[in-house]
């Protein structure tokens, strides 16, 4: 049987589908298409505009049609910060829903950062660490301890919204790069449940932003995993990154193409993350927070 989510999130809008076992055991992905809808470039003053709303619909529209294809018993949407944390959520999401004919779930923090630990456990083996995902407009920060989550952060910036905000040119400067990593630092500090007192040897990772990061660091570095990297690693990429720009550039333009603007806004909170954690290894999960829908909220397990 066929199962669709479609992830409404600040830079992509994502369609997965799922082929689920009839026990509802054991699933995998035939179908992941992502649109580079770009909704938190359409959000000023704190509210998504019109045009991003058209946006929005207009590619949940798309996918739906292209899931119809496959005949899937269910389609879900859901939305997370972009839709999350602007003044006009509920308009924003009602005129989407009406447009896009759909129902649309908007995930809180502690929704995605569960869901992204309970999507990456289905397949790798998440004991001790920080489990990370570094969205378009959040970052999700999860305690793992026993192979529970036991505490969440979110910080409410991830590579997309810290470019809005911190650069002004395609690439960081070594100031807006150093500005990012302050926030960064700042925000988990200021974390109340004091997420920022703990350390880990290792770090987990969900999401584009991580896995590009590693696909540009296995380009880089010969003989280099793009499932795993350790601290060394996103520190000199990040030295790559002002000292060797055009091998940079080239590296990116050939792993994510289309994270060229974002990326190494990524590489920053991912880089400040290592040393808040005093983290050695960060490794890359096979599934996120759209396996983590699928198991617990459609599937119920």
């Amino acid at each position: 049987m066929n199962y669709g989510v479609i992830d409404v999130g600040s830079n992509t809008v994502r369609l997965c589908i799922y082929d689920v076992s009839a026990d509802g055991k054991k699933f995998k992905t035939i179908v992941n298409r992502k649109t580079m809808a770009g909704l938190a470039a359409y959000v000023q003053d704190g509210a998504i505009s019109d045009e991003g709303i058209r946006v929005a619909a207009e590619s949940v529209r798309k996918c739906l049609k292209r899931a119809a294809y496959l005949k899937p018993v269910r389609v879900d949407v859901f939305a997370t910060a972009v839709l999350r944390n602007i003044a006009n959520g509920p308009q924003a999401i009602a005129a989407i829903e009406q447009a896009a004919d759909c129902t649309i779930t908007l995930l809180s923090e502690e929704d995605e950062a569960h869901l992204g630990f309970a999507g990456a456990s289905s397949k790798d083996e998440l004991v001790n660490g920080v489990l990370v995902d570094i969205g378009g407009g959040s970052s999700e920060v999860t305690l793992i301890a026993d192979r529970k989550d036991v505490m969440r952060a979110s910080l409410p910036l991830g590579s997309l919204s810290s470019y809005r905000k911190h650069v002004r040119d395609i690439m960081p400067t070594q100031e807006e790069f150093a500005a990012i990593q302050g926030e960064v630092r700042a925000l988990l500090e200021a974390d109340a449940h004091g997420m920022a007192e703990h350390r880990v040897r290792r770090l987990f990772g969900v999401g584009g932003s991580v896995r590009a990061l590693a696909e540009v660091n296995a380009h880089l570095a010969k003989g280099a995993s793009d499932r795993d990297m350790t601290h060394d690693d996103v520190h000199r990429l990040a030295e790559d990154m002002f000292a060797r720009r055009r091998v940079f550039l080239d590296a990116v333009l050939h792993a994510a193409p289309e994270r060229i603007h974002t990326i190494a806004c990524g590489l920053a909170i991912l880089t400040e993350l290592f040393d808040d954690f005093d983290a050695d290894t960060l490794h890359i999960c096979s599934n996120g927070v759209r396996e983590g829908y699928l198991i617990e909220r459609i599937l119920g397990a």
